[in-house]
């Protein structure tokens, strides 16, 4: 074996050090490396249990919207009261019925249509063993009837001009017209 010179050894030890920096850095990645998958399986985990807990969540309140009150609530809990859910499904239904009457006779006065108003407000009333009306016709009519002249829908706010619109749009629309 030959002798080694002053340089050759130099040259072994600045290799051998270069090995322990690279052996050194290459840890110190993997335990980075280590430290982030650790870290993204927490993440993982929270964000499986959160979905888990927000789809548990929505399906309960899903359930609890579509089942209506609870017993022991109170009947006017929630956007509206039962008196305004009561006028809307008169409205409603009175808009219905009186659109399809309208068709049959698309020459009717204000009178007429008014009076065949209130017949199925208080049929859809009476449906529900309350017979009597909350609201009158003459004032859901001529309420739709500015409405529609607010927006732009009919030019002249009359009677024969909202009913020949009315009759103009169809019924979806017409009926879709909030009153």
């Amino acid at each position: 074996m030959p002798a080694l010179t002053q340089s050759d050894v130099y040259a072994i030890n600045a290799a051998e050090a270069r090995k322990r920096d690279l052996r050194l850095e290459i840890a110190r990645i993997k335990g980075q490396l280590d430290a982030s998958a650790a870290l993204s399986r927490a993440a993982a985990e929270v964000n499986s249990a959160t979905l888990v807990k927000k789809t548990a969540l929505e399906q309960e309140l899903l359930q609890m919207e579509s089942g209506g009150a609870a017993p022991g609530s109170s009947d006017d809990w929630g956007k509206y009261s039962t008196v305004e859910m009561a006028a809307q499904d008169e409205r409603f239904y009175a808009k219905d019925k009186g659109y399809d009457w309208l068709v049959y006779n698309p020459l009717a006065t204000f009178e007429e249509t008014v009076a065949e108003f209130e017949k199925y407000m208080l049929e859809q009333r009476t449906a529900r063993e309350r017979p009597w009306l909350l609201q009158r016709g003459e004032g859901l009519i001529r309420e739709w009837q500015a409405n529609a002249f607010v927006r732009g829908l009919i030019t002249e706010n009359s009677w024969p001009a909202f009913r020949d619109w009315l009759l103009g749009v169809g019924k979806e629309r017409a009926v879709g017209v909030t009153a």
